[in-house]
């Protein structure tokens, strides 16, 4: 009897939900749109973590040795910054592995190298590259290398400061963050609305079938229930459609993610398919909850039983 009972109410609310087709449709649309919004502010958060670490991964500090110093000290020092916790590591660049690297970066027939040919012996000295856990950890370096027993031996210290760029880069995440939780509020009382208004004109179109379930005797149950049937499919077929349009867009911006960062690690696709059980279940149960308890307050309001 239950199942019966219950087959009939699952019956009658897909039957609501073609026969009122084009209702349905703007509700799903806004649903939609909203779950879209949710999905972007998600894989929003995580594109700005991957941003900030591949930045992060760039940032180093070039120590350049004068042209007298030998490798012996040069080695000295490294050693002494490898004993800092902040320092994650050292590279030794030979003054030959530098002039080559100067070469290769101006080119063979730049003036510059051509002026370089005219100068006997190697100008450039022993260089270290030096990279921290932590952004946070430079300063550390920098007050090391700034001692006189150090500071003697370096003619330059070229520390490219990403710290800020990190900085601001989590600004605009941030920002971007609040205005794609703006739009994801607006779309979610936009989709509010619309269910409240699906539900009434469903009532006003059922409003005789209602008199007549009155009449024999239909349970509130009975009555109620295909509405919550409804909002139920509202809520399936908007998460289902999210995942249809998300993911080959995914797909296609991709390699222009991974182009822009200069890293294979931007791999949303990844990070969405291996999520995507997890994410899906989450936004089918707040979408059911809003459109549920909705459409909960909808039938107290119009549907009189």
């Amino acid at each position: 009897m239950k199942l019966s009972f219950l087959m009939r109410v699952m019956k009658f609310g897909v039957q609501d939900f073609f026969r009122n087709f084009w209702l349905s449709a703007a509700t799903v649309s806004v649903l939609t749109l909203t779950v879209i919004s949710i999905n972007a502010l998600v894989l929003m958060n995580v594109l700005g973590k991957i941003a900030v670490t591949t930045v992060e991964s760039k940032i180093d500090a070039s120590v350049h040795f004068r042209q007298d110093v030998d490798e012996s000290r040069v080695k000295t020092v490294r050693v002494a910054l490898l004993g800092l916790p902040e320092v994650k590591e050292v590279e030794y660049v030979s003054p030959e592995e530098s002039l080559q690297q100067f070469k290769i970066d101006n080119g063979e027939e730049s003036e510059l190298v051509k002026s370089l040919e005219e100068i006997e012996g190697n100008p450039f000295g022993a260089t270290l590259i030096v990279r921290a856990h932590d952004t946070s950890g430079y300063s550390t370096i920098m007050q090391t290398l700034n001692q006189p027993l150090f500071a003697s031996l370096i003619e330059e210290k070229d520390f490219s400061d990403y710290e800020a760029m990190v900085s601001r880069l989590n600004a605009i995440t941030g920002k971007l963050e609040i205005f794609l939780l703006a739009v994801t509020c607006a779309f979610g009382v936009i989709a509010l609305l619309i269910v409240m208004n699906a539900v009434r004109v469903s009532v006003y179109t059922h409003r005789e079938e209602i008199s007549i379930m009155r009449l024999v005797g239909a349970s509130n149950w009975f009555i109620r229930g295909p509405f919550y049937v409804e909002a139920l499919i509202w809520t399936l077929v908007s998460v289902g459609l999210t995942v249809l349009l998300l993911y080959p867009a995914l797909i296609i911006i991709q390699p222009f993610l991974q182009r822009f960062f200069g890293s294979n690690s931007v791999d949303l696709v990844s990070f969405y398919t291996v999520n995507l059980l997890s994410l899906v279940g989450l936004q089918v149960i707040g979408v059911a909850f809003m459109t549920l308890v909705t459409t909960k307050l909808a039938t107290a309001r119009y549907l009189r039983v």
